[in-house]
């Protein structure tokens, strides 16, 4: 029998540019379960330019209540919870009525870190670099008896290749040119033979654990993913639109699988 972790279907290169949804379907498939964890519990994280409190309810939906952010509000909205290495978790929730605009935390209820990422899908035309942009918010969970670091942007990444196994059908190479820019190439799926260099941010949580996020330049999708190298498991989603115009906040998530590394310390360290 075939292991469906391992299994690929190969297809010539796709001889279009693929929007969203031609290759988001299944991309979750060796994603980490979700979790109910935080039902019942109340957080806030505050940093330096704002702070955000999170309400978890027994339903499915997190109360919020934000301040001091250029995108501050509140609500109640449908949420998840991911756990991600040893005590963490990956939440996402779509900001009610705002639809185009959503919440991504990394956070650390023990250790007390956490990071907000607010996502914005902009309407065509508007004056931005690509038609989604994220602006980072590290923070720290009031009361929290850790006294980890802040979540804070690294270089780690630069030089390493890596291979992200979402599904039987989906293959990504990963390699991280610089500290503002990686390429993505499909080694198996709907956008096989593709690759681009976009736009990418990388956060450090913790020891092995990142928050990666980029923005495609032909079509209008963010993404935002924590990385666990230790438990070789991605855990994030894909913000943009449809073909049709949708707006769809996905989930993804992959095994991680090293694949080698470019070393630039006898040469000129990338930007």
């Amino acid at each position: 029998m075939t292991d469906a972790l391992t299994s690929t279907t190969l297809r010539d290169e796709s001889p279009e540019w693929l929007n969203m949804d031609d290759f988001s379907a299944g991309i979750d498939a060796n994603r980490v379960a979700r979790t109910s964890d935080l039902a019942g519990r109340s957080l806030r994280i505050t940093g330096h330019d704002g702070s955000l409190r999170l309400s978890f309810g027994d339903d499915g939906t997190v109360a919020w209540e934000a301040s001091g952010f250029e995108w501050s509000g509140s609500g109640s909205d449908a949420y998840e919870a991911v756990p991600v290495g040893d005590g963490a978790y990956w939440i996402d929730f779509s900001l009610g009525e705002r639809r185009v605009e959503t919440i991504t935390i990394g956070l650390h209820p023990e250790r007390g870190w956490a990071l907000i990422v607010h996502s914005r899908i902009h309407d065509e035309g508007a004056d931005v670099d690509t038609r989604v942009m994220q602006t980072f918010h590290p923070g720290r969970i009031d009361g929290a008896a850790g006294d980890a670091e802040l979540p804070a942007p690294t270089r780690d990444l630069i030089g390493r290749r890596t291979l992200f196994r979402y599904s039987p059908n989906h293959l990504y190479e990963h390699i991280y040119l610089s500290s503002r820019r990686f390429t993505w190439h499909n080694l198996v799926g709907e956008q096989r033979g593709h690759a681009a260099t976009e736009l990418a941010t990388t956060y450090k949580l913790d020891d092995g654990i990142y928050l990666f996020t980029w923005r495609e330049e032909k079509i209008p999708v963010g993404t935002v993913f924590i990385f666990d190298y230790a438990g070789g498991r991605s855990t994030g989603k894909f913000i943009g639109l449809e073909g049709d115009g949708t707006i769809a906040n996905s989930p993804g998530g992959a095994l991680i699988i090293p694949f080698g590394s470019s070393d630039y310390s006898a040469h000129v360290d990338p930007v």
